[in-house]
């Protein structure tokens, strides 16, 4: 007997001790006990999503698959697993890590192989089969020296706070300060006030002063282009007012069309852009007040940036590819050039944002790879600072002390302080978040947390103050429109016509889903309790008298 209990503690012995410790776990309990992180578990849903699956491989362009295919390189990719629980040898001995990291080295492969089939559409080798790595996703934080500065956005014309005078509101941010917006309704919802079909097309926002509306339209090749003038308790259109003909610029992308730029008020001129024909003003019976075309257009997918109001000058800037970038200031009353600076060519629709630092305006604007801070009085150069990608249409949200930047495709968020002299690139880059930049939509600033949407869908929440990521989801649609907030609720319309309503913080919380019959790709106009949307075929007006 002795001789046999020896012999079995022998065979006990030889046992790994993780096998009898418990029983072995199901994937399902593996994948709790290792859990994938936000990003890789968004990308072990989307290789088995058909909708995911024939947007790559029908609808995205080579430039969308050269940074999507860059999202593999998660932070919980395999290589990480395997240092952070103790090298290959270790991992492979123990079955549930085995399995844990094999998932890993499953969806990598599954999702590259997605790829390919995407880079097959233009008969491309993909870059990662020629060898090239992307950069592994995870936020770097920097210790800066530069000052923290007190900072507010300067609003275009004194009253501007009551109502939505520009992109994005009073101050181009996305904030409402309103908490009694509707939050159900759809196409027959008794939330809907009224709705008037807008001839022609536009990707254009609404904006709102006293009980008049503007915004603008276009035909479909360009050749008439329109501000309308509604009247904001009922939707009657009051005038409309052609812009002087002029042939339309070149290689404009039929998503984009010829009326992508929001308009900007005071209160009493209202100052449009309309591409080739220029920068126009109109008092608010619709005179011409004067027109600016000095200008030249011709830049990839046509079009986009809105004007500013600073003080007395109308300042526009527009980087092109294949022309001189445009960067101006005009007198808003006569529209006489007061000052004209160069900027590199590059390919940016972004919207500059003017900001009291200190004791001091600053203009700040993301494009061409850098963020820049100039002088609005002359425009003369400021400080300068690498970091976005070398395509910008976000515009850049401005916090208590730090400004931020979100760019793609899939490109890096950034935070930065502003202020200094010169390339202040080591010196004032707070943190830098490698990728899930939305490509169009701008990011939306709310207690302490920084919220973007990319145009594939995917939602994100950061730490502002550190760029960790809080939470990460996909809704399956696509957006070009930037959110708001109200109330402590966000409002993310889409292209589909659906506008989805999640409840602010620390996790993914869907509170409603809105849908209309034609999509949206404009950002939504605010003023008291009614939310105004402009979709494909008209604007919507909606009240909160309807149902909450």
């Amino acid at each position: 007997m002795k001789r046999l209990d020896c012999t079995m503690r022998l065979v006990i012995l030889a046992v790994p001790a993780a096998l009898l410790a418990c029983p072995l776990l199901t994937a399902d309990e593996i994948d709790k006990k290792y859990p994938l992180d936000a990003q890789l578990r968004v990308l072990a849903d989307d290789v088995k999503s058909t909708s995911y699956r024939k947007l790559v491989t029908e609808k995205m362009l080579s430039t969308d698959l050269a940074a999507e295919w860059q999202r593999v390189e998660t932070a919980d990719n395999p290589e990480s697993f395997l240092q952070k629980h103790g090298g290959k040898q270790k991992v492979l001995a123990d079955p549930d890590l085995k399995h844990a990291y094999e998932r890993r080295v499953e969806i990598r492969k599954e999702f590259l192989d997605l790829m390919r089939e995407g880079y097959k559409r233009y008969k491309q080798v993909p870059p990662f089969d020629r060898g090239e790595k992307a950069e592994v996703a995870g936020t770097s934080v920097k210790k800066v020296a530069a000052p923290r500065i007190p900072l507010r956005v300067v609003l275009p014309a004194s009253g501007a706070e009551q109502q939505w005078p520009r992109f994005r509101g009073p101050t181009g941010q996305g904030l409402t300060g309103q908490k009694d917006l509707p939050i159900h309704w759809d196409k027959s919802s008794g939330a809907i006030v009224w709705r008037t079909k807008i001839p022609g097309r536009g990707n254009s926002s609404p904006i709102v002063w006293g009980e008049r509306i503007f915004l603008t339209s276009a035909t479909a090749d360009g050749s008439e282009r329109s501000l309308y003038c509604l009247n904001k308790t009922d939707g009657r259109v009051l005038w409309e007012r052609k812009a002087p003909a002029k042939p339309p610029e070149n290689g404009v992308r039929e998503k984009n069309g010829y009326a992508s730029a929001t308009p900007v008020t005071d209160g009493e001129h209202v100052l449009v852009f309309f591409g080739s024909c220029g920068l126009l003003c109109h008092d608010f019976e619709g005179k011409l007040l004067w027109q600016y075309d000095a200008l030249t257009f011709n830049t990839t997918h046509g079009t986009g940036s809105s004007p500013l109001l600073y003080k007395d000058k109308v300042i526009f800037i527009h980087d092109q590819n294949r022309a001189e970038s445009v960067f101006l200031a005009l007198d808003k009353r006569t529209g006489n050039l007061l000052w004209k600076r160069a900027r590199s060519r590059a390919m940016t629709w972004s919207t500059p944002v003017a900001v009291h630092v200190g004791d001091h305006d600053e203009l700040v604007f993301a494009g061409g790879e850098t963020v820049k801070g100039y002088d609005p009085e002359t425009g003369s150069e400021l400080w300068s600072l690498n970091g976005p990608t070398a395509e910008v249409v976000p515009t850049v949200v401005i916090g208590k002390d730090m400004i931020y930047s979100a760019s793609g495709r899939n490109g890096p968020t950034i935070a930065l302080r502003p202020g200094g002299k010169g390339d202040v690139t080591l010196t004032h880059l707070v943190w830098r978040a490698v990728r899930g930049g939305p490509h169009v939509p701008s990011p939306l600033l709310l207690e302490g947390r920084l919220y973007t949407v990319n145009d594939t869908g995917i939602l994100s929440c950061l730490n502002a103050a550190t760029g960790q990521l809080i939470w990460q989801e996909r809704i399956n649609d696509r957006f070009s429109a930037s959110p708001i907030e109200a109330g402590g609720l966000l409002y993310f319309a889409a292209e589909s016509g659906v506008t989805y309503v999640l409840r602010a913080g620390d996790k993914f919380d869907m509170v409603a889903k809105n849908e209309l019959d034609a999509g949206i790709l404009a950002s939504p106009a605010v003023v008291g309790n009614q939310l105004f949307l402009r979709t494909q075929e008209e604007l919507l007006c909606l009240s909160s008298g309807g149902v909450r």
